[in-house]
């Protein structure tokens, strides 16, 4: 480090439900200032492919936002948006099928990404023809079901009628139909995930992601079972191997959704993004790096920000501020990843709601001290 002129990289991801990664930096980035006033400061609000990407995207690239509304999770109208930047249509699935869409009595089991793909449908005819759909903080579990159905694609029943299948009805598939136009050449489609879990199996959709969702265990088997009959439909017709693809659990299956029903690409969400910031140049400047998410578990190193900003951090101080901690994290594996130190935001007991009333107060709290101690160490 370099004195009191220390350069202070902040790049956190969104607390979903209590700040968002803006805010976020906005809190940091004042704490920072008060405690090292000649410190060099770059903030950065970052995202992995879930929430909050949409508006990294527009800081990053521009563009201009597109509203329309289109048919949410449990079937009620919302109104979600793209972004518009040339011939590329930037799609974030939680507008139109996230968490904050879900109404009681709907869960995982029974919610739809149908208005994914109505708004993919508008896109395309506004004349886009590169869809880019970010992946992460959806309340579905469909493997893409619903927005392939709003996309041309049908899904055939045991009974011959058409249906749209859903997290606990994927199983009933007997046939299907895909539209050839995205085979075509004419649009090209790519997901950026903010996990890198399979479709199938334990770190597959339905163990690791379902139960965050408000499912049963008996629904996380039958969701389970779903997203296996649907792979083996696949595989058995020479199709892609989706069971153990990297990325496909993310957003419940609807990256797999994008690869098999609409011809596109996966990728780290984290990584590309990373790439769209020039965050390699700007580590290799940084002293320190403080960057964060709301809950710290062992899905942390399996695409999200955090693992991905450690891993390209050169060997850079990386401290992790966390809305919360699983109680079986491996933190050995974080710090393989490269995490310097993973600091709490709770300092007391509190019940869930009470800790992201009062996020804004807990950062201020603890950015104060982990900044102290930068500076402590920069004397």
């Amino acid at each position: 480090m370099k004195g009191p002129n220390v350069n202070i990289l902040l790049i956190p991801d969104s607390f979903k439900g209590s700040l968002s990664s803006a805010r976020l930096c906005a809190i940091l980035k004042t704490v920072a200032n008060e405690v090292m006033p000649e410190a060099q400061v770059t903030a950065l609000p970052a995202a992995d492919g879930g929430e909050g990407t949409l508006e990294m995207l527009h800081r990053a690239i521009g563009g201009a936002f597109v509203v329309h509304t289109v048919t949410g999770p449990c079937g009620q109208p919302v109104n979600a948006r793209y972004l518009s930047a040339g011939d590329t249509a930037y799609i974030e699935m939680a507008e139109a099928a996230g968490l904050q869409h879900r109404l009681p009595g709907f869960n995982a089991a029974n919610t739809t990404t149908f208005g994914v793909g109505q708004l993919c449908g508008e896109a395309i005819n506004a004349g886009h023809r590169r869809l880019v759909l970010t992946m992460g903080g959806s309340c579905t579990a469909d493997a893409g079901c619903g927005m392939a159905v709003a996309l041309g694609a049908r899904f055939i029943a045991p009974n011959g009628r058409p249906f749209i299948p859903t997290g606990e009805s994927l199983s009933a598939i007997r046939h299907m139909t895909l539209n050839p136009f995205f085979w075509s050449g004419n649009i090209k489609v790519e997901a950026l995930c903010d996990v890198t879990n399979p479709l199938c199996g334990y770190n597959g959709t339905a163990h690791q992601f379902a139960p965050q969702k408000e499912v049963s265990p008996q629904e996380v088997e039958t969701i389970e079972a779903g997203m296996q009959h649907l792979a083996g439909i696949f595989a058995n017709g020479n199709g892609p191997k989706l069971a153990n693809m990297a990325c496909a659990g993310a957003a419940g299956g609807c990256a797999a959704g994008v690869h098999a029903f609409l011809n596109g690409r996966l990728m780290s969400g984290s990584e590309a993004l990373l790439d769209l910031v020039n965050f390699t140049e700007l580590a290799a400047k940084a002293d320190v790096i403080v960057t964060g998410e709301g809950g710290v578990d062992n899905q942390t190193t399996s695409g999200k920000l955090v693992s991905a900003v450690a891993e390209r951090a050169q060997g850079r101080p990386v401290i992790v501020l966390a809305g919360s901690i699983a109680h079986d994290v491996n933190m050995d594996a974080l710090y393989d990843k490269g995490v310097t130190s993973v600091i709490p935001l709770t300092t007391r007991p509190m019940s869930t709601g009470e800790a992201m009333s009062e996020t804004a107060t807990h950062v201020r709290q603890v950015a104060k001290n982990v900044f102290r101690l930068v500076k402590a160490f920069n004397r």
